[in-house]
């Protein structure tokens, strides 16, 4: 296993799983190539978040943050093993990012804090975030297992699964015919479960 912390990084091999890729010329970004069907753990400093479907084989991480000394600040910590990549973001206040990963992978999230959407991405996910927001557009809903949704304090809106909003919700558990799970805390905030058009 290899750990690399830089601003804008050449990921270098790592077992022969991780292929090196040119470096960016802007800081703040990252890009990483991985194999297919590789799980991958998020591990987020508060901030805004947008996940969408990119490549297959590649996780792409493009901080928004426009101020230059502001992105100095951005730290990409990687962690790369044949059964897992792990990525760990830092970065300055009010940090913004948009992150491409491929369309079908087995996903675990944990945020500090703010939002969080994500787009259309298959497979199972476990996503815990202390506060804010949390978005997902599960896609196809039937293609889920097991789903559990919890917050301490907030609402959930889990429409995807046929879930009225009529009235404050705290907790939210079902059973489909599909293959995936479905995990996912909220301290504080916000949980919205959605199918359809991306947010």
């Amino acid at each position: 296993m290899k750990k690399i912390v830089a601003f804008s990084i050449l990921l270098a091999a790592v077992l022969g799983w991780a292929r090196p890729q040119s470096q960016g010329k802007d800081q703040g970004n990252l890009e990483l190539v991985i194999a297919q069907g590789t799980p991958l753990k998020l591990e987020l400093t508060s901030g805004d978040y947008q996940i969408e479907a990119g490549q297959s084989d590649k996780i792409v991480i493009v901080s928004q943050t426009m101020n230059d000394d502001d992105r100095s600040k951005v730290r990409f910590g990687v962690n790369t093993t044949p059964g897992e990549a792990s990525v760990k973001v830092t970065g300055p206040k009010q940090y913004s990012a948009k992150i491409q990963i491929p369309q079908n992978i087995s996903l675990n999230i944990r945020l500090n804090g703010g939002r969080l959407t994500i787009n259309s991405i298959d497979g199972d996910k476990d996503i815990e975030s202390n506060g804010g927001q949390l978005n997902i557009n599960v896609r196809r809903p039937e293609d889920y297992g097991t789903v559990d949704a919890s917050v301490n304090s907030g609402n959930i809106d889990a429409s995807a699964f046929g879930s009225s909003n009529d009235k404050l919700m705290r907790t939210f558990r079902t059973k489909g015919p599909g293959k995936y799970r479905l995990h996912v805390h909220l301290g504080a905030g916000e949980i919205n479960l959605l199918s359809g058009q991306a947010m």
